[in-house]
């Protein structure tokens, strides 16, 4: 299932943790309410997706680089137990 949408309010920093907080606070959402995710997510994630997927009880797929662009890979992934994590 694709979690991307439109922007609908631009982001007032370019700072690049700032996306990458943002890309990652999305995943963290959608792995609470979803059970199977494939999707693009940014490169720098990547550790720390692959922690929270463990964490979560989440198997991870199918894990490649996007071959426009070096700074997202895709990532297929689905949840293998419940648990209720952040809230």
């Amino acid at each position: 299932m694709a979690i991307r949408s439109d922007l609908i309010c631009p982001f007032l920093t370019d700072d690049p943790e700032f996306a990458r907080g943002v890309d990652f606070g999305m995943l963290f959402q959608c792995m609470r309410t979803e059970s199977e995710i494939d999707d693009y997510f940014l490169t720098a994630n990547q550790e720390q997706i692959t922690l929270l997927a463990n964490r979560m009880g989440w198997h991870i797929v199918n894990m490649e680089s996007w071959s426009e662009g070096p700074e997202w890979t895709r990532i297929h992934m689905i949840e293998t137990r419940r648990k209720n994590i952040g809230g």
